[in-house]
């Protein structure tokens, strides 16, 4: 039977496209940039072969590049305040703050609720010195630890200088002590790269799930995650560029197939200085530049100035009073620059990339996660069993897990739901609902056995420990 043409040409152009974003996720840039380009070049007006092409520029460090494929995106979508994001974090990655600082603006003109840009914008304003609107919008995007930094700058700039025995020299661009309080603006903490657009795929559109009122966390369905270009109203969460239906397509589809190789694919993630948590046999490495939230638990030590502070619970936007954890194993952000090790002792430790996905897991497993990483505390009540304490975390960067065991996942269907054990269950991802039953035999007290029933459309995430319970 004759090939066509035309159907060929599509399978060659979705197939470097569909490697070059897979190898994106596997952080072998140099190969994905190769096939991307193969993309580009057969069709140089795909929009998600652009965006991924200039995220690959982009985790290389090609801002030249990067910046290129970005400002033509822009021109074709200038309504598009995400596309605008990923161009203002290319300038800002190349110190271009004045262009940054523009497209920043121009981004939360076009969606005020736009949190990442906000945040973004008080980056490029503090690393400008205009202190007092970089503490408006980190105020406006719900970084408390940010605006207290430019509140103290701000004081520290209003303080009278001594009057000097000689003229003194011109004063420095920015206020002198501030330097080491103010992040290094690196690629992990620019949210670790402009966020990717979602894959195509054929999967069917998940039908949202009711949303869990008593969780307390703001529930953003994963077929309603993006915003069409019809100029529907935007969510309050910064989200890719692209119809809701590809990307609710591309999470299940692309976490149903490369959850279940998390621990060995993490594993092989390169030690090459751009990663915050590096896992080997013996310890974990912690990268702080700036920073970064981790338990203390097993802290063997560090080098550098790296400053620990106590770490509180969020609930909708806002710092809560009640601690993250609990003594050795409350989380802490550390402040700085330098290395800190942690003594693996036993556990499964597991560094992952969340890309531009949400996840739901379970908070004592949850042991640390990159500062862009943003968070919100939760529970899920339960009438067998302690409620269960989660922790909703979503943006681009990496999250730490301390499991028995190695972590695996499972499809859940409407027409299937999963229930899991409580003592394997590590949380989920997609549009699910969880709740807590009693399962038909004791646990080890002598009380119903729990466990967690997920309904809805998406991927229960679950451990494997490494010896028979």
């Amino acid at each position: 039977m004759a090939v066509n043409p035309a159907e060929a040409s599509d399978a060659v152009f979705l197939e470097a496209l569909y490697r070059g974003g897979e190898l994106l996720q596997q952080g072998q840039m140099t190969e994905a940039r190769d096939h991307l380009e193969r993309a580009y070049q057969m069709r140089p007006g795909d929009e998600k072969a652009k965006n991924l092409l200039g995220l690959a520029y982009f985790k290389l460090g090609d801002f030249v590049r990067a910046a290129e494929v970005y400002e033509a995106l822009v021109r074709e979508n200038g309504a598009d305040p995400t596309l605008r994001v990923n161009l203002g974090l290319v300038y800002l990655k190349s110190n271009q703050l004045t262009r940054a600082v523009r497209e920043f603006e121009t981004a939360v003109d076009l969606q005020p609720g736009h949190l990442k840009a906000h945040n973004y914008l008080g980056l490029a304003l503090a690393q400008a010195g205009q202190y007092g609107r970089a503490r408006e919008h980190f105020v406006k995007a719900g970084s408390d630890a940010m605006a207290e930094k430019m509140a103290k700058a701000l004081a520290a700039e209003a303080r009278p200088a001594p009057l000097p025995s000689r003229p003194a020299p011109a004063p420095e661009a920015k206020v002198p002590g501030l330097t080491q309080e103010l992040p290094v603006v690196s690629a992990a903490q620019l949210g670790g790269a402009p966020e990717p657009p979602p894959m195509p795929a054929a999967a069917a559109v998940p039908v949202p799930a009711a949303p869990l009122p008593t969780f307390g966390v703001h529930v953003q369905p994963a077929s309603t995650a993006s915003v069409p270009r019809s100029g529907a109203a935007a969510p309050a969460e910064p989200l890719p560029a692209s119809p809701a239906k590809e990307k609710a397509e591309r999470g299940l589809r692309d976490v149903a197939r490369s959850t279940t190789e998390l621990s060995t694919v993490a594993g092989k993630l390169p030690g090459d200085g751009s990663r915050t948590f590096i896992v080997t046999p013996e310890a974990v490495r912690v990268e702080v530049q700036g920073e970064v939230l981790v338990r203390t638990a097993g802290l063997l030590g560090w080098t550098g100035v790296i400053e620990a502070r106590a770490e509180f619970k969020r609930f909708r936007g806002r710092v809560t009073d009640k601690p993250f954890g609990w003594g050795p194993a409350r989380m802490h952000r550390l402040v700085g620059t330098g290395t800190a090790w942690l003594g693996v002792m036993g556990r499964t430790f597991l560094a992952i990339d969340l890309g531009d996905e949400s996840v739901y897991l379970r908070e004592d497993w949850v042991f640390g996660f990159e500062e862009p990483v943003t968070f919100e505390n939760g529970r899920v009540p339960s009438e067998v069993a302690p409620d269960l304490d989660l922790v909703h975390l979503s943006g681009v960067g990496q999250v730490l897990l301390a499991l028995p065991g190695p972590l695996r996942s499972t499809e859940v269907r409407h027409d299937a739901p999963v229930t899991v054990p409580l003592q394997h269950w590590v949380g989920w991802q997609g549009q699910l609902s969880p709740r807590v039953v009693a399962l038909g035999w004791e646990g080890p007290e002598g009380t119903p056995a729990p466990a967690v029933e997920l309904s809805g459309e998406g991927v229960a995430l679950l451990c494997v420990p490494g010896s028979a319970l």
